[in-house]
């Protein structure tokens, strides 16, 4: 296969191949055998389009060499490779039989202090790229409790990738909780805390991560944010006023939707016990992305 995979079109070639399995294998023996970390790069990329368009017909071999190959790939120095090889396993992680996905998982949760930084963030990185496809899974499976214990770590990481990553795939696992009422161990009350305290991390990525998650949260179920505004409201009206201009306007843009200000006069006046009624007016007026 040529190493010019960043020029293929997927949607056209995958149909086109009678044997994806022999595609999926020849990919990952060139990007084994790839030296520079943009023929890496681009091979990963490739390959999550194929699993992204055809996954449901890759058999549960190469599936399973496909996460064992790319595990090496989430423990490298280039945070791009980290972030395209976590991107692919969770794609394919759709796909990985239940004894499987929770074997991975437990792999993926190991926490010791010997670990690197390229580990932690690899491996978080994946977990949240997982999550965001495979939440119900995840939730289902006898690693759960593990993966969240292993999420809690991370969230007090002393690198800001590693707690910004934790803090992505927190917020994906609560929407799902939220969207789903999900009513099992892990549940959206015990964790909604973890993600409030990353509103109030010292790293301002971390804070505007959060936000962006708790945005995510509100969208996905909105009256979880009315039953839980006492304990929202006070920090993100604190954000609304943060030294970093990026949070501020991820605070509007969270602030939005937790109060839920486009839906009548009534919402921006009880808005109007955490932030000012100025506030809630103008941000009443942004769209609603």
């Amino acid at each position: 296969l040529c190493v010019r995979v960043q020029h293929w079109h997927w949607e056209s070639l995958v149909p086109l191949s009678t044997r994806v399995d022999t595609l999926v294998n020849d990919l990952l023996s060139n990007l084994q055998a790839a030296s520079e970390g943009g023929v890496k790069e681009a091979i990963l990329v490739a390959l999550q389009g194929v699993l992204k368009h055809a996954g449901k017909t890759v058999s549960v071999s190469v599936i399973i060499r496909v996460v064992t190959v790319l595990q090496e790939f989430l423990q490298l120095d280039d945070d791009q490779i980290r972030v395209s090889a976590a991107k692919a396993i969770g794609t394919v992680s759709q796909y990985l039989e239940d004894g499987e996905l929770a074997s991975f998982l437990g792999v993926l949760s190991v926490s010791v202090p010997s670990q690197s930084l390229a580990v932690r963030h690899g491996t978080i990185l994946c977990l949240s790229s997982m999550f965001r496809l495979s939440a119900a899974r995840i939730c289902a499976s006898g690693s759960f409790s593990t993966v969240v214990d292993c999420l809690k770590n991370r969230l007090k990481d002393d690198k800001v990738p590693v707690r910004e990553s934790a803090t992505k795939a927190l917020g994906y696992l609560l929407s799902y909780e939220a969207l789903s009422h999900y009513s099992g161990p892990n549940g959206f009350s015990e964790l909604l805390p973890f993600l409030v305290s990353c509103l109030r991390d010292d790293s301002s990525d971390v804070r505007r991560r959060a936000l962006g998650s708790l945005k995510s949260v509100a969208k996905a179920d909105n009256v979880v944010s009315t039953l839980y505004l006492a304990t929202l409201g006070p920090v993100i009206a604190e954000c609304l006023k943060d030294g970093s201009m990026p949070v501020r306007l991820a605070a509007e843009r969270c602030a939005l939707h937790v109060f839920q200000l486009t839906k009548g006069a009534e919402n921006i006046q009880a808005a109007q016990k955490y932030i000012t009624g100025l506030d809630a007016r103008r941000i009443a007026k942004q769209p609603e992305i």
